[in-house]
């Protein structure tokens, strides 16, 4: 979308012009990255608005006027107001040094530094934002900015994987590059949250190779040090990606995969797989439980890509049960068949009927013919039983009873 016409369109918005009412005579201004995708003439569900005084009372009131509440996010001196509509999320905070030219100046990338005036505009652009756009140039404001937040390397690669027209430029990959040591210091959550969003990008893979090759992840995830091949984890980590734009399990199972991609290499991926290794890789920048999940999803999805189909497969598919969605994704995406989607889809119907049926045999009656007591030797035998009928070696209560007298 050419300049002019996205001017007009943000002129014209509805929503803005309501937040404008709201506030009255405050000066209220759009801006950050609801305004750079704006320009870009894609689709944006988030408004972010920085308003002339206490924030407060401006969000109070465009919230009054939507008929939603609003919550305070952060901490003193820089709380964000949040309001969220079923079709939109508002972040309202108040201008850095009440000024425009001072809040500019502490942003991330130029493209991300543009203020619009509600309602009607002008458009401040102070450092260049408008021609990197045009040119697709992501480029850093100023060094010191990344230095006060490292976070904000992650964001440059985010913003490469998630923008398609926009490509980090040769100096902003060297900063990126010099100020990444500083991210062992950022919390693993805000490191997880900017990862999550890069892997779900068009370009992750662009991303990713970019970060293997800066070196840029290697405070938080030392097996992505420059100079170590993780083409076949980046080139995965698009498939999933391009995996979860669609529709059902499989794109619900590769978002929950997506994450093993950053413990590759510690994995020993793509020769192994060292769940145990990937786990405690991935733990450095997510959730423990939600790291163990999908490594564990990966290892299965490792398993199932050489055994698609057949008795094996089915095994394995028991044995993942509720990571099967996760498991298959991984293994869609790892392979290079064109049937290996429906295959994947013809599994998980199958266990989803089987998961549905009662056990041969109950646990107790188990129990008594092989005479255990309750505890992990009992439940081993129930899920090995469990496994065989999976595999079809046994079918019926009787079989299941001549199996284990044997």
């Amino acid at each position: 979308m050419k300049v002019p016409e996205a001017v007009r369109r943000l002129a014209a918005s509805r929503l803005l012009r309501r937040a404008a009412d709201a506030t009255g005579d405050t000066l209220v201004f759009l801006t950050g990255g609801s305004l750079r995708d704006r320009l870009l003439g894609l689709p944006t569900h988030d408004l972010d608005l920085v308003v002339d005084g206490d924030p407060r009372p401006a969000a109070e009131a465009i919230a009054r006027r939507l008929g939603v509440r609003c919550f305070p996010l952060g901490r003193p001196p820089r709380v964000a107001w949040r309001l969220v509509t079923p079709r939109v999320q508002i972040d309202v905070v108040g201008l850095q040094d009440a000024a425009v030219e001072a809040d500019v100046r502490r942003r991330d990338f130029t493209v991300n530094a543009l203020f619009w005036r509600l309602p009607n505009g002008p458009l401040f652009d102070l450092v260049g934002g408008l021609d990197d756009l045009a040119a697709g140039r992501i480029r850093v404001v100023r060094p010191e900015n990344l230095e006060d937040d490292p976070l904000r390397v992650l964001r440059g690669l985010r913003l490469a994987a998630t923008r398609a027209s926009l490509r980090l430029t040769a100096e902003t990959e060297l900063l990126l590059a010099r100020a990444a040591p500083g991210l062992a210091r950022v919390a693993r959550e805000r490191v997880g949250s900017e990862l999550q969003l890069l892997l779900a990008g068009d370009g992750a893979t662009r991303a990713l190779l970019a970060a293997a090759r800066l070196g840029v992840l290697a405070p938080v995830l030392p097996g992505w040090q420059a100079g170590v091949d993780v083409s076949a984890a980046a080139a995965l980590a698009g498939r999933l990606a391009t995996l979860r734009r669609g529709r059902g399990a499989l794109a619900a199972g590769a978002a929950a995969a997506a994450p093993a991609v950053l413990a590759a290499p510690a994995a020993g991926f793509p020769s192994h797989w060292d769940e145990t290794a990937a786990a405690a890789a991935l733990a450095a920048v997510w959730p423990t439980r939600a790291a163990r999940a999908a490594v564990r999803a990966a290892a299965l999805g490792e398993a199932l890509a050489r055994r698609p189909a057949g008795p094996s497969a089915r095994a394995i598919a028991v044995e993942a049960d509720d990571d099967l969605a996760a498991a298959l994704a991984w293994a869609v995406a790892r392979g290079s068949q064109p049937e290996a989607a429906a295959a994947a889809r013809r599994l998980l119907a199958w266990w989803r009927s089987f998961a549905a049926r009662p056990p041969l045999l109950p646990g107790d009656e188990v129990a008594a013919l092989l005479r255990l007591p309750r505890g992990p030797a009992r439940a081993a035998a129930v899920r090995e039983l469990r496994l065989a009928q999976a595999r079809g070696e046994i079918r019926t209560a009787a079989q299941a009873r001549r199996r284990l007298a044997v």
